[in-house]
């Protein structure tokens, strides 16, 4: 069973459990974008579906997300590989930043 799933059971869960599944999400897709960024490296991840996922779910929940999510597109589009993991790492972390307590991880 899912994290939302089970605190669908908790009784009197009201909105602070779906909240938590909320932050758990973001914390996850921030995770991803982390990884990413380093994978970018080596492969091209412009229009990988799980990235472009974990980008959405973040960028819709930070009040710059939509500038955010228009620099990552740039960077991905980045020839030289060390400026364009460089470039992502940044926008991850400015995301990581934005997003402040509701994702709960440690990372660059």
């Amino acid at each position: 069973m899912d994290r939302k799933g089970q605190l669908a059971n908790v009784a009197f869960g009201g909105a602070w459990s779906e909240q938590i599944a909320g932050n758990e999400a973001l914390a996850a897709a921030v995770r991803m974008l982390d990884e990413a960024a380093l994978l970018a490296a080596d492969e091209d991840l412009r229009g990988n579906s799980d990235v472009s996922e974990a980008l959405l779910v973040a960028a819709s929940s930070h009040p710059k997300g939509a500038m955010l999510m228009q620099a990552w597109d740039r960077g991905l589009g980045i020839h030289n590989q060390g400026a364009r993991v460089a470039e992502l790492q940044r926008i991850a972390r400015a995301i990581r930043v934005g997003l402040g307590s509701r994702i709960r991880q440690e990372g660059p």
